[in-house]
């Protein structure tokens, strides 16, 4: 394998190490909370969203094909219903979220300095 090739890897496995240290370091930040309750609640406003985007999957795919399919609109509520949980899910945790990219951001910009360090020494003479 060439050299160069070996340090990208290091590279990148440094990147993601970065990277997951960020979360871990936000769910083991506070030791009295866990991030349990948040998941919850997360989860039990999420259930508006899920219901509109199941409306409007089942409408669109009866609409678009003009009542015919009774398993596509089925599966047209499902899949509307995984989008609008998943999005109602994701901006009830945006809190967590957005403290885990500033970590992560810091984390990066370390290994990313730390990177440009190593390719272009600085000889103080």
């Amino acid at each position: 394998m060439p050299a160069s090739l070996k340090s990208e890897i290091k590279y990148s496995r440094k990147l993601f190490e970065a990277g997951l240290d960020a979360a871990i370091t936000v769910r083991d930040g506070a030791p009295n909370q866990t991030l349990a309750p948040e998941l919850v609640c997360a989860a039990r406003s999420a259930w508006v969203p899920a219901v509109i985007g199941a409306a409007l999957g089942v409408l669109t795919l009866r609409l678009a094909r003009k009542g015919r399919s009774g398993r596509g609109a089925l599966v047209g509520g499902l899949v509307g219903a995984a989008i609008g949980f998943g999005g109602g899910f994701g901006f009830g945790l945006r809190e967590v979220t957005a403290l885990v990219a500033q970590r992560a951001a810091k984390n990066l910009g370390v290994v990313r300095d730390a990177r440009w360090l190593e390719r272009h020494p600085v000889n103080y003479a």
